[in-house]
């Protein structure tokens, strides 16, 4: 079977996600890429991730091509392959439902840096991509202009999160880094907080560049 650790990998992150309360059924998508293959390891479609084994997750090649699996990739395929096509330093993208980041991306605001804690996994504050069509071409092109050459999540208006990651573990911490710090914003917001300073995480953030570089909150 090919990439099978991959694809073991990919079974363990989506259960997870149900775990985490981030989706539920076959809600999102998770994809990793093989660097020596160059094939994409992607979970299937509508398939639920409670029934899913590791031969149930596709393998793809950086043209959407069904190279090995029973199932039809996710119908977000391009979401995926487009950060593998343009980007060097992404091995994993996790696309979630997860609730308290979607709401950042129904009143399309992107989520303030706030927690220090999260400065590790998030490149700054996560912005929101303008609303295309899920599946679409036009969805994965806002979505990376939204997070750029170097950004480590974005929102996707009414859709939900997408983070990436040099492996799946890293784009998963990251995901969960990003649903965080939306819940202690939208927290901080019920209890009166009209602004909320961001001076000390971007102090922090800045810090890890300076200390461990670019490439390794973005991995």
């Amino acid at each position: 079977m090919l990439l099978q650790t991959l694809r073991e990998q990919i079974v363990q992150i989506g259960l997870r996600m149900v775990e985490d309360g981030l989706a539920h059924g076959a809600q999102g998508n998770i994809s990793a890429l093989d660097v020596e293959t160059g094939l994409i390891a992607i979970t299937p479609s509508a398939y639920p991730y409670y029934l899913r084994k590791a031969e149930d997750i596709c393998v793809i090649d950086l043209q959407r091509n069904l190279i090995e699996g029973k199932w039809k990739p996710t119908s977000e395929i391009a979401l995926h392959t487009i950060f593998y096509q343009k980007r060097k330093d992404v091995r994993a993208v996790v696309h979630s439902h997860a609730p308290n980041s979607t709401v950042f991306g129904v009143i399309g605001e992107q989520i303030p840096a706030v927690l220090t804690e999260a400065a590790f996994y998030l490149t700054g504050s996560v912005p929101v991509a303008p609303y295309a069509c899920p599946g679409s071409d036009e969805v994965a092109e806002v979505t990376y202009a939204a997070m750029g050459e170097c950004g480590s999540a974005a929102v996707m208006a009414h859709h939900g999160l997408l983070t990436v990651g040099d492996n799946l573990e890293h784009a998963y911490e990251t995901t969960l880094a990003a649903e965080m710090t939306a819940r202690i914003v939208i927290m901080a917001r019920s209890m009166g907080a009209k602004e909320i300073p961001l001076d000390p995480v971007e102090g922090a953030i800045f810090r890890i560049i300076r200390e461990y570089g670019l490439a390794t909150r973005t991995r």
